[in-house]
């Protein structure tokens, strides 16, 4: 089926917070449209969490309002719902999601590095993270807090106590149907869009020498408040011939870290999901943000420090430039 391709964010303008369609570099309210527009109408444009709810229906609804407007763009020039995508703020596309569910150690490159840099123990313990064989080895993810959603333009903000922070651009999804021990072959159809994710880590607090024996905290490393910016953009998954051609790329005050495409993931997002689904059930809102490639601050010993620029992008899906500061006590 052939569809005027659009995409969806949550915007702020003139202090109102709004769901918003974008084509063309345009950004139209889609509460304000539906007061204009006579066709099928979405069940609710509260939010995208809330259109999630019935994705299959709302999602015709939109895009027979995307083909209204591509046609008729004369016409709807003037249309009040209109904004120019200058003059909004972009929140997270989806706001207080049930849940998000990050990978951990999913690209090859990337395992590499944090070996590299001392991640394991022993030999034995580095052969076991370098064993890829899915016979043995299931994926490895943890839970973020969603309170550490941020906008893709919002700052970092730098915890005190911390001194190594990270960057680590991913490929985030969003569930669009109730999913609960699905199998990997039919996973894409819970998928109902994509948005570009960089989940944020402060290496130095995920790492506990007080706890030898538990050693990783995931809690303290990764939920800081602004360690999760998201979007600008969802996508809608109708929209994405193939995931793994999506290319996420991070660069930091101009200079590229992170250069690498979805598909070199290790366990691929209809394995994550089967994994994810198997221990609870996944709902319309929750985010799965799928693992970085290698090109991480903490391969190299280099972490952000107040002042720099992080910017990331999975092609397609809208780019985030992010300004890193200190936490203002």
């Amino acid at each position: 089926m052939s569809y005027i391709k659009f995409k969806l964010g949550t915007f702020v303008n003139n202090d109102q917070t709004f769901v918003g369609m974008v084509i063309n570099q345009k950004i139209f309210n889609i509460s304000e449209v539906v007061n204009t527009y006579t066709g099928p109408k979405p069940t609710t444009t509260v939010g995208i969490k809330e259109m999630l709810l019935e994705w299959d229906t709302n999602f015709d609804s939109l895009c027979q309002i995307a083909e209204t407007i591509n046609n008729e763009a004369g016409k709807y020039r003037e249309w009040r719902g209109e904004k120019d995508i200058a003059e909004t703020s972009p929140l997270p596309p989806i706001l207080s999601p049930n849940k998000m569910i990050y990978a951990a150690a999913n690209y090859g490159g990337h395992i590499r590095e944090m070996l590299n840099a001392g991640t394991a123990k022993n030999e034995q313990e580095r052969e076991n993270m370098l064993d890829r064989d899915k016979t043995r080895v299931r994926p490895y993810s943890f839970l973020k807090a969603p309170s550490s959603l941020v906008g893709a333009y919002s700052n970092i903000v730098l915890p005190p106590e911390a001194t190594k922070v990270d960057w680590e651009v991913e490929l985030a999804l969003a569930i669009g149907r109730t999913a609960k021990r699905v199998k990997a072959e039919s996973a894409l159809d819970y998928v109902a869009g994509y948005m570009t994710s960089n989940d944020i880590t402060a290496r130095d607090l995920q790492s506990r020498p007080d706890w030898p024996t538990l050693r990783t905290d995931w809690f303290t490393g990764k939920s800081h408040d602004s360690f999760a910016p998201m979007g600008p953009f969802f996508v809608p998954a109708a929209f994405i011939d193939d995931y793994r051609l999506i290319n996420l790329t991070l660069k930091v005050n101009g200079e590229i870290k992170q250069n690498d495409p979805a598909g070199d993931m290790v366990f691929s997002i209809e394995e994550q999901i089967e994994h994810a689904s198997a221990q609870l059930a996944l709902h319309p809102g929750d985010i799965i943000s799928t693992g970085t490639p290698e090109g991480v601050g903490h391969g190299s010993g280099t972490y952000l420090k107040s002042g720099d620029i992080v910017e990331a992008e999975a092609s397609g899906l809208g780019s985030q430039s992010c300004l890193v500061v200190e936490e203002v006590i």
